[in-house]
């Protein structure tokens, strides 16, 4: 009963009827698509899942709609980590007296690395650092080697890593094993697919949140926590809606 709510053809959806191309067989899949965008030719889905093997690639591997929600659920991934990253080192500052942090701001650090000296030391260790202060090349450098063995065995598919004896059983999305999934949620078939529509959801909360942060940035000039703060000492004058008044003034 509860996964019919986000799976299948009884799933709660947001618009009725769902489009035919979205068959609630993704989780988060609400049936919205109002441009059509995922829609393919029913010929070439067929030829996606002619592989017997093809799931190891993903739900819908090889056809728009399957592209679409492998990047949704990576975007969702990135975001979620970001959105809470960019927390810590500004509550750690301001309300936990921690002066390690050389810049706590999330949208100041590049530039204090680029331009002002500032040295990034993780966890607050002098010297453990990753090209932290040797310029723009170096950083993507180091990003390009460190990126690009994930990216590429995310690619070429997941059976690309077992010659250097990294086996995982699912899929290019969920891969599983104890490298993905140590505390063994796969193995309760009902509670992982639960799970699954949490990251998707949660995931899309923290793309919008990381849009927030950004804007709020552009706007005010601050954090995130510095924003919240004012909003909760005056709301009636610290909001979108005043800001957009100012910006109309």
């Amino acid at each position: 009963r509860r996964l019919g709510a986000y799976f299948g053809p009884a799933r709660r959806t947001l618009v009725t009827p769902a489009p035919d191309h979205l068959t609630g067989v993704l989780p988060g899949d609400a049936g919205f698509d109002p441009l059509g965008l995922a829609r393919q030719e029913a010929a070439a889905s067929a030829a996606a899942a002619a592989d017997e093997n093809a799931w190891r690639d993903g739900a819908y591997a090889g056809t728009r709609l399957g592209s679409f929600f492998e990047a949704e659920l990576l975007h969702g991934r990135w975001a979620m980590l970001a959105a809470f990253g960019c927390l810590i080192p500004e509550a750690l500052a301001r309300y936990a007296g921690f002066d390690a942090i050389a810049e706590p701001v999330w949208w100041k650090v590049g530039y204090s690395v680029l331009h002002d000296g500032v040295e990034i030391n993780y966890a607050g260790l002098q010297g453990f650092r990753i090209a932290g202060d040797k310029g723009l090349l170096a950083i993507a450098a180091c990003q390009l080697v460190l990126m690009g063995g994930p990216e590429y065995a995310r690619k070429v598919g997941i059976e690309s890593l077992e010659p250097v004896g990294i086996f995982l059983p699912g899929s290019i999305n969920f891969p599983g094993g104890q490298l993905f999934d140590p505390l063994g949620l796969s193995e309760q078939p009902e509670a992982f697919l639960l799970q699954q529509v949490r990251e998707q959801k949660n995931g899309r909360l923290a793309m919008l949140a990381m849009l927030g942060y950004a804007a709020q940035a552009a706007v005010t000039r601050e954090g995130p926590l510095e924003n919240l703060e004012r909003f909760i000492s005056d709301p009636l004058h610290e909001n979108l809606f005043a800001y957009l008044a100012k910006g109309l003034a």
